[in-house]
């Protein structure tokens, strides 16, 4: 059942300010969908949350990437051209 589904999320240039802003954006929400699933799974079901809490590393590691990114293309006058992608596989629970 391969069935896998690509949408364009974002497909722009954008001033650095309006890239931080929104890339930013994405990986805040992110981060709160880890920080409160973490959270969760510890008090309700007193779970392993070790994977969350390498995924809001991850992501602030990210964002730490992104300001830096931001911070050149401010230095340099330019803009920034922003693409990005989902992708959705199907997959079968046996």
């Amino acid at each position: 059942m391969d069935q896998i589904h690509n949408l364009k999320l974002i497909d722009g240039q954008f001033a650095p300010l309006d890239a931080l802003k929104m890339i930013s954006d994405l990986i805040s929400s992110k981060i709160n969908y880890h920080t409160m699933e973490a959270f969760s799974n510890k008090e309700r079901f007193n779970v392993d949350i070790s994977f969350s809490e390498q995924r809001i590393a991850e992501l602030k590691k990210a964002r730490k990437d992104l300001e830096n990114i931001i911070n050149t293309a401010s230095e340099k006058g330019c803009d920034l051209k922003v693409e990005s992608f989902i992708g959705i596989t199907f997959i079968e629970i046996r």
